[in-house]
């Protein structure tokens, strides 16, 4: 009997397959591509993965990014894009027994007869090949370009983190109220390039990458872009994150890591850093000889995410921009609490009430009125 089993080698299964096999444990991570480069861009605070990852693993470094909604502020850290190559050689699977193959959840809980304890790693969609769940989702649809070709869309910014500017819109004097507002992220990836990406925080239902696609472009249009440039981007990027993780819990004798098991924020959609943070406290229990450990996330912190996402589903346009206005304008500790997926419901509740004092009257009660009012069953039910 291996110690222990790992289906899935993305940023989750690969990190607690690294920290586990480094503390002498009998492993066996199972991947249907375990050697393939991971594909997404993966950004984070830097001061979450302090002391984590060598700067070899760092692509990029972004000091004090904008957010704008409409009006443009600094965000005072420090946010960094992750070099997938590099934090892929520093989680070396030296010591890993490593086996290719695509598991569905009976192919998961089969592994109970080869190792003690098995965990299901494989993300929030382990089968992207089937439709969205039934539920709140992030989208995205980005671009690559070059430096120079995005420069009118930075506006003099180092880089935007969520830029709430209503270009998007047809009318940007007079957008739709109860349209799904989306935010830019532009963000320089440090070889010359930059990423342009059009994200719906969050919607129910999700909304399609073809209308993102042609929100990015009317933007960046708008900003100064060549459109040449946008006819011939470097690359595209995709991006679909189900805000409340996994639908189904994990397969039967398994336990879920990662955004399998609910390791995201389904407030922001951030889970990386969070992961990378967690597994080598997983893996010391592990080694211990102890029991996996409960549901990470605090329950009461649970409760005002639960409530979070509420609202941001069903803000209009205006109270949207109003809410995140305020959030640039609280102190640092309570953005670092809204953002961070460990938050505890005290510092949790604080950063919120923070938030909400500082709206204007009317977005005070639209925040309210989201977050409390009647709505759709399947948001009351808290899909």
């Amino acid at each position: 009997m291996r110690d222990v089993a790992i289906v899935g080698l993305g940023p989750a299964g690969r990190s607690l397959a690294h920290h586990c096999a480094a503390r002498g444990l009998n492993v066996l991570a199972i991947d249907p591509a375990p050697q393939a480069p991971w594909r997404p861009t993966y950004g984070v605070w830097a001061d979450e993965i302090a002391g984590l990852l060598p700067d070899a693993a760092l692509r990029s470094r972004i000091d004090r990014p904008a957010m704008a909604a409409p009006m443009p502020r600094p965000l005072p850290r420090t946010y960094v894009v992750l070099d997938n190559a590099g934090v892929q050689a520093h989680l070396h699977l030296r010591g890993v027994e490593i086996r290719e193959q695509r598991l569905d959840d009976a192919g998961v809980s089969a592994l109970r007869r080869e190792a003690r304890v098995v965990v299901d790693a494989r993300g929030a969609r382990p089968d992207p090949r089937r439709p969205l769940d039934d539920g709140p989702a992030q989208t995205a649809y980005g671009i690559v370009v070059a430096d120079d070709d995005a420069r009118p869309a930075l506006r003099g910014h180092s880089g935007l983190l969520m830029d709430w500017a209503l270009d998007w819109a047809p009318d940007p004097a007079r957008p739709d109220a109860r349209a799904v507002p989306t935010f830019l992220y532009a963000i320089p990836l440090g070889d010359g390039t930059t990423l342009l990406e059009e994200t719906a925080l969050a919607a129910f239902p999700a909304l399609d990458l073809p209308e993102l696609r042609e929100r990015l472009h009317r933007r960046l249009r708008r900003r100064g872009v060549e459109p040449a440039v946008l006819a011939a981007p470097l690359k595209e990027e995709h991006v679909v994150i189900p805000m409340r993780g996994r639908a189904a819990p994990a397969p039967a004798g398994a336990h879920a890591f990662g955004t399998a098991g609910g390791g995201g924020n389904i407030v922001t959609g951030y889970s990386v850093a969070h992961s990378l943070r967690a597994a080598p406290m997983v893996a010391d229990r592990l080694a211990a000889g102890q029991e996996w450990p409960q549901r990470e996330a605090p329950p009461g912190a649970e409760v005002l995410r639960n409530l979070g996402l509420r609202a941001l589903l069903r803000l209009d346009v205006e109270g949207t921009l109003a809410l995140f206005d305020a959030f640039s304008r609280v102190p640092a500790p309570s953005q670092r609490a809204f953002l961070d997926r460990s938050s505890t419901a005290s510092p949790l509740l604080t950063s919120m009430a923070r938030m909400w004092v500082r709206m204007p009257p009317r977005d005070m009660v639209e925040l309210v009125r989201a977050t409390f009012g009647r709505g759709p069953a399947s948001l009351a039910a808290g899909r």
